[in-house]
């Protein structure tokens, strides 16, 4: 059986990695398309990576139109000679909403895996969803419900952040602070000074001696070197090993909020974007009133959020201190966690997603 899949960002990648590990234990599948090295250890071959067109943003988007335009009629040239079982897309809505679309017309059967954000953003594309899309495998059970609604075949396979941190670490007071700025370079240049002059405010008045910065591999190292020069300051590079010793962490909005959650360090989150991205996002953007997944998942404030110009070292300060140090505050955001662990659902969602996508394609073939 053949699948082309779609991946077009580092998060997906990942997500779309797992679900392929899964799957080939299943099945002998073929395996082509746009993706990232998880996609491609996990069996994948990369006819397009995904490091060349992983930007986040209106205006970063527009900027870069004539290189989507390519990838659209390239990636369509790649389905019509592969002839696939199965179109396999994962998140990155932006493209991958237009790419089923144009699928659907000509008769192939599409799974998308990872929910587009539509019930914050985009309702009015769900009838696109709905005609376009076979079925959708969702990571929570709250957008199954709202699919439902509008008549599109929706599944939960629960979240794999479920089986990659089953446990959470032991957190104390007075050790060190986790920053988690990003796995895009647009995240890391725009929120990573802002992170190390708090930590010079802390360091400096004797509230704490030591940081971590999590370094993403898809970023050039030049993107850390001059947070790297900071006293007290050491690269890590796994979420993990970031947050190994932390009392409190500031982490960029998205899947990393979830991941510091399920690790059990208090946090906060930041975000920042060009001014013309965010204003057409506030437009956009109905029905939820926060932006990291941990706060939106759970229906509650897990975690503070600073967004756009209040990601300030003196704000990032003011929140951190009381997360650092042995407070009610701290405790009272430890306690809040828990409630993601809960909304991730069970273990073993990569194998449920993979069994999914096995029972399509098998119905596709018979």
């Amino acid at each position: 059986m053949k699948i082309v899949i779609s991946a077009g960002d580092p998060s997906g990648d990942v997500r779309g990695g797992e679900l392929l590990e899964e799957l080939q234990k299943m099945a002998t599948f073929e395996v082509s398309g746009l993706g990232g090295r998880h996609i491609e250890e996990a069996g994948g071959e990369i006819v397009f990576s995904l490091y060349e067109y992983s930007v986040m943003g209106f205006a970063e988007v527009l900027s870069s139109l004539g290189k989507f335009r390519r990838l659209r009629r390239e990636m369509r040239s790649h389905i019509l000679s592969v002839d696939p079982d199965i179109l396999l897309l994962v998140d990155y809505p932006g493209f991958n909403i237009p790419l089923a679309e144009w699928a659907k017309r000509r008769g192939y059967r599409v799974i998308y895996y990872i929910s587009p954000q539509l019930w914050a953003w985009g309702r009015k594309r769900v009838r696109k969803i709905r005609k376009s899309v076979d079925l959708m495998i969702t990571l929570f059970q709250f957008e199954v419900d709202f699919y439902r609604q509008y008549g599109v075949r929706a599944v939960c396979s629960g979240h794999p952040l479920a089986d990659s941190i089953p446990t959470p670490l032991e957190s104390e007071p007075f050790g060190e602070i986790a920053f988690l700025p990003g796995s895009r370079r647009q995240e890391i240049s725009l929120l990573l000074e802002s992170m190390m002059n708090s930590f010079i405010i802390l360091r400096d008045s004797g509230v704490v001696s030591s940081a971590s910065i999590a370094v993403s591999p898809d970023v050039p190292p030049d993107y850390y070197e001059p947070a790297a020069k900071l006293e007290g300051i050491r690269l890590a590079y796994s979420v993990e090993d970031a947050l190994a010793k932390a009392s409190a962490a500031v982490v960029c909005s998205g899947t990393a909020t979830l991941e510091t959650a399920m690790w059990e360090i208090p946090f906060i989150i930041t975000y920042r974007t060009s001014p013309l991205t965010y204003f057409f996002a506030r437009m956009l953007v109905r029905g939820v009133s926060n932006i990291g997944m941990a706060n939106i998942v759970t229906g509650s404030e897990i975690a503070p959020e600073l967004i756009q110009k209040d990601v300030s070292p003196d704000n990032i300060v003011s929140y951190l201190k009381p997360l650092i140090q042995d407070t009610e505050n701290r405790r009272e955001s430890l306690n809040r966690m828990k409630l993601v662990r809960k909304a991730l659902g069970d273990t073993g969602s990569s194998r449920r997603a993979a069994r999914y996508v096995l029972e399509e394609a098998q119905n596709e073939i018979s």
